[in-house]
């Protein structure tokens, strides 16, 4: 540390009784106070101490350090000698300035009483000691720090002795010297320096890093020309003696080659804010100033960057008002940048709530960085003449220049895309034909009753009209689509208070109740439905009368149930009353709700038994007179493991609805044609199989490569296949559909129209079929309308060669009744016939084929119709009836 220079004295001792004398220098003027004649470059008038500028003095030092009349009632020898301890001590005025020591406090404090700059005398005691009595620190010149403890006591004359007594050093004070060379190292690495200015000795102290920086930059430090130390710390003095509030003094010095170095100055105060000292930092910030340069022209690119971004940037300052903004932001908001200066967030906002601090609650103060930024979806603000603009904000806070934090928000124009979400979200939660709520608005509105207090008194209608396509395929879509905007119009206006309408699907309309109890109770509710949906309208100027069938669901007291669950189970009580009872009102209970659980349950297990061979054929055989079979039908079966033999009547609607007819009608080809690849007659002529189609149709593109797949892999002989088709299915069939029929006729197979005449058509319609004039065309079953009271024929013309084609018992809408299984190993067994394998050496054992022996109800059953029992017609055909029945016409 180098010392410039110093001003004050050391004032004379007072002392209280000690066990070793102490020395009672003379008391000497203060400093600043030069006698008459004496140089006015010396501080004192003994001239004791260095030189220092007189404007220096005059501003650090201005009064007198000790007042006169401090050491009066003493003596004219000055401070009487007092007896102090022989532990560290010293002696202190009223205005705690230290007047007299003894040798072991110059020891502790490492310090000495000839020393114009550390000696003690003269110092206030809150400049040797920091800290609380109990634990306070003693600072020695080399700023080292000693713990001790500090006891005062009172003595006479306004004085005030004051015990040091050491105490044991911290562990982490050992590095203070090494602390220290660190600190100067790393000084040396920032090319900083500093100085100090003791306000009590009027010492200027320069640090040997601050002298090592001044000549590194080419600064004489004591001339004239040198530094600006002397000018900070008069300027700052002048502040204190005059009351400001001068904190500190900031100053360049640019020196030439571009270098410039920062002086800041600043008073350190003491705990009592009483001024110490002043100290200094000079900086070299050429470098710096350099980048700042770089910064200020990449704040420009960046400025220039701004004006072309098409997004609305804007500067908010601390207090939140608009302070720059580039010309996106100002066309956004239509006014120029000159009247959208100083404009507080808070009147840019559409809609504002202002926080406490007055800003708006979208304005948050936030750390900066753009980590701790948000963004806000879409934002109100005002235009210039008033309008709104709807912004997607960004918010970043930054630190500006000064230290200062500042807001940063880019604003994007969001009107356009609110606009387009808008109708998304209609059309998410709107039906687009009717304007009604859809689906998903109707579960969401359910779902907010079912949570509320309310929840008992939620009702929920399911209404489907009762064959709606029939008006489509008649009238057309557009006939359809107005006769449901009509009676959407119509549930809007006339249903109860609380009710909302919804459409679900096609036909499906739904009304959800707030409160039952308004309507009249969940039943009424469901009739008022019923008969809004049970009228007549006119399309086209035509009138068409509509039912409906209506499914009602309230939740259970105690039940913890969802909006799909409440839809679902009014949903099954109205697929339940439309299969048994059209157009009537079902009621959701545990019954209709498990059996449509089942359904679901039944879908699954018959999708598994496809697949995994689950199923099993049995055949209906036609007999000629002499009892040899012509032909067989394949009737599937499904033996459940669990639930025993399910009747067709059960697992095939399920199968319709589940969309599994294709994969059935598959599994039923490829296994009737492979098991009936092994059947013969006793002549050794093969027997043909009836399978029926209701999925596989041949409007199909690959309806010709499964059937021809299906009989190559099972090796049958094409005239032994024979394919039943509906009526219906083989309306206005494409040309595709039609060549794949001729060629199978070509390769032998034979085609069934099942069910002729449901579809109220002619038998013109048949000569329009392959084959249909000549061997191998079409033949025809007419079912009885009168019920299964007989057997109704019409006698055709046969083609040549043309063999009895298979009779009623397929799939589809007919019931397939109950018959005995076929084909097991070594036996085949048909209804009234046992085929038997042919004898051995290669020739047919008598009797292979015949009649299966009648039983005493043989009689019985020709006279009724239902029997399973073979039953011989007038043309001596014989056929085994299931539980409705059926004749046959040949087309020539």
């Amino acid at each position: 540390m180098q010392v410039v220079g110093a001003g004050a004295a050391p004032s004379g001792f007072a002392g209280a009784p000690a066990a070793e004398p102490l020395e009672a220098p003379a008391v000497f003027a203060e400093p600043g106070f030069a006698e008459p004649g004496s140089d006015p470059e010396l501080t004192d008038p003994v001239g004791s101490f260095p030189r220092i500028l007189p404007a220096l003095r005059e501003a650090a030092l201005g009064t007198s350090t000790l007042p006169p009349g401090t050491l009066d009632g003493f003596g004219p020898g000055g401070v009487e000698v007092v007896p102090l301890p022989s532990a560290p001590a010293v002696v202190c005025d009223d205005s705690n300035r230290i007047v007299r020591v003894n040798q072991a406090f110059l020891r502790l404090a490492d310090r000495r009483t000839d020393d114009p700059v550390h000696g003690p005398l003269g110092m206030r005691v809150n400049q040797l000691v920091a800290g609380p009595d109990a634990d306070a620190r003693l600072v020695r010149p080399d700023h080292s720090l000693v713990r001790v403890r500090v006891v005062r006591w009172d003595l006479p004359g306004a004085l005030r002795a004051v015990l040091f007594i050491e105490l044991e050093q911290p562990q982490g004070d050992a590095g203070t010297g090494a602390d220290r060379r660190w600190t100067a190292e790393l000084e040396r690495i920032a090319r900083v320096g500093t100085w100090t200015f003791d306000l009590t000795t009027a010492t200027l102290s320069r640090t040997e890093t601050l002298d090592e920086l001044y000549r590194s930059v080419g600064v004489a430090a004591d001339t004239d020309r040198g530094p600006v130390e002397g000018d900070q710390v008069a300027l700052l003095c002048r502040g204190l003696r005059s009351g400001a509030r001068t904190q500190d003094h900031h100053v360049e010095m640019r020196l030439p080659g571009d270098r410039v170095l920062s002086c800041r100055a600043g008073i350190e105060r003491s705990a009592d804010g009483t001024p110490v000292r002043l100290v200094g930092m000079v900086r070299d910030v050429s470098a710096q100033r350099v980048a700042e340069g770089r910064v200020q022209h990449s704040g420009q690119r960046f400025l220039d960057l701004m004006a072309t971004v098409t997004a609305g940037v804007g500067l908010l300052d601390a207090s939140g008002r608009l302070v720059d903004a580039n010309p996106a932001l100002c066309a956004l908001l239509d006014s120029p940048l000159e009247r959208l200066r100083g404009v507080s967030a808070l009147d840019l906002t559409a809609e504002p709530e202002a926080s406490p601090d007055g800003l708006p609650r979208w304005l948050r103060r936030i750390a900066p960085g753009s980590q701790h930024g948000y963004r806000i979806d879409a934002l109100a603000l005002l235009r210039a003449d008033g309008t709104r603009v709807w912004c997607e904000v960004g918010v970043t806070a930054s630190m500006a220049d000064d230290g200062g934090v500042f807001w940063l928000i880019v604003c994007t124009d969001v009107g356009e895309q609110r606009r387009a979400a808008e109708l998304l979200r209609s059309a998410a939660t709107t039906d687009e034909l009717t304007r009604l709520p859809n689906r998903a608005a109707a579960l969401e509105l359910l779902d907010t009753l079912l949570a509320g207090p309310g929840r008992h008194r939620v009702a929920l209608v399911c209404g489907d009209l009762d064959d709606f396509a029939r008006v489509n395929s008649s009238l057309g879509h557009e006939a359809g689509d107005d006769m449901l905007v009509a009676l959407a119009a119509r549930l809007q206006r006339e249903l109860p208070f609380g009710c909302t309408a919804a459409r679900l699907s096609a036909d499906e309309f739904v009304v959800i109740c707030a409160d039952h109890a308004e309507a009249g109770g969940p039943d009424a509710l469901a009739r008022t439905v019923a008969d809004m949906l049970r009228t007549t309208v006119t399309v086209h100027g035509r009138p068409v009368h509509l039912t409906a069938s209506v499914g009602l669901a309230t939740p259970k007291p105690h039940e913890d149930v969802t909006a799909s669950d409440l839809l679902r189970y009014a949903e099954a009580a109205m697929q339940d009353v439309k299969r048994n009872d059209r157009g009537g009102v079902g009621i959701a209970c545990e019954g209709v709700v498990a059996t449509a659980t089942r359904q679901l349950e039944l879908e699954a297990e018959l999708r598994a038994a496809i697949s995994g061979d689950g199923l099993l054929l049995e055949y209906q055989p036609v007999v000629g007179p002499d009892g040899v079979v012509h032909s067989a039908e394949a009737l599937v079966r499904w033996p459940h493991p669990e639930r025993g033999l399910i009747p067709p009547g059960e697992f095939l609607p399920v199968a319709q609805r589940g969309g599994l007819l294709r994969e059935l009608d598959l599994w039923v080809l490829r296994t009737a044609t492979r098991e009936a690849a092994g059947w013969t007659t006793p002549s050794g002529r093969g027997v043909a199989v009836a399978v029926n189609l209701a999925g596989l149709l041949p409007s199909e593109p690959d309806f010709l490569a499964h059937v021809s797949a299906a009989v190559a892999g099972a090796g049958l002989m094409w005239d032994q296949l024979v394919l039943e088709l509906v009526e219906t299915s083989m309306v206005a069939l494409p040309r595709h559909a039609l060549d794949a029929m001729a060629e199978l006729v070509n390769r032998g197979v034979r085609f069934a129209v099942d069910d002729f005449g449901t579809g109220y058509s002619s038998l013109a319609r048949l000569e329009e079929l392959p084959g249909a004039d000549g061997e191998g065309g079409p033949v025809v079953r007419h079912r009885r309308r009168g019920g299964p009271g007989g057997l109704r024929r019409r006698p055709g013309r046969r083609g040549p060669g043309a063999r009895d084609g298979p009779l009623d018992g397929g799939r589809g809408r007919r019931d397939r009744g109950a018959v005995p299984r076929a084909a097991r190993p070594g036996r085949r067994r048909l209804p009234g016939l046992a085929l038997r394998p042919p004898a051995a050496g290669g020739r047919d054992a008598p009797g292979a084929a015949r009649r299966a022996p009648p039983d005493a109800g043989d009689r019985d059953r020709r006279l009724n119709p239902t029997s399973r029992a073979p039953v011989r017609t007038r043309r001596g055909l014989v056929t085994v009836p299931g539980s409705r029945f059926a004749t046959r016409i040949s087309a020539g």
